[in-house]
């Protein structure tokens, strides 16, 4: 399954950095992409834009995302403690895809 998070976890393995500058959705790479990752951060931009830019839902609160430790751990950072990263399992991040999103992916 194609999820934000699994691929953001696929890029980062490749090495590629991802960032978001208004509504556009960069990134840099060690070497040139694969046909198959590129294809799918083009296929799910908007999933990822709002995974590394907005507020998402965590069992510990809503938190913005902060980065990898390793493939299992993840550090985000909680509304309610601004001021610190707490570390949870990849697999308790989730972002859930918006009505925006979903009618991005039909266009």
């Amino acid at each position: 399954m194609n999820t934000p998070e699994s691929i953001f976890v696929e890029a980062w393995k490749a090495g590629v950095t991802l960032s978001v500058d208004g509504d556009r959705l960069y990134f840099e790479a060690p070497s040139a992409l694969s046909n198959e990752l590129l294809t799918k951060l083009k296929a799910h931009k908007p999933e990822l834009m709002r995974f590394l830019s907005c507020w998402i839902d965590t069992p510990y609160g809503q938190a913005k995302f902060w980065g990898f430790l390793d493939e299992k751990r993840c550090g985000v950072i909680l509304r309610q403690q601004p001021d610190r990263v707490t570390w949870m399992k990849c697999s308790e991040l989730t972002v859930k895809s918006s009505i925006e999103d979903k009618q991005a992916v039909l266009q």
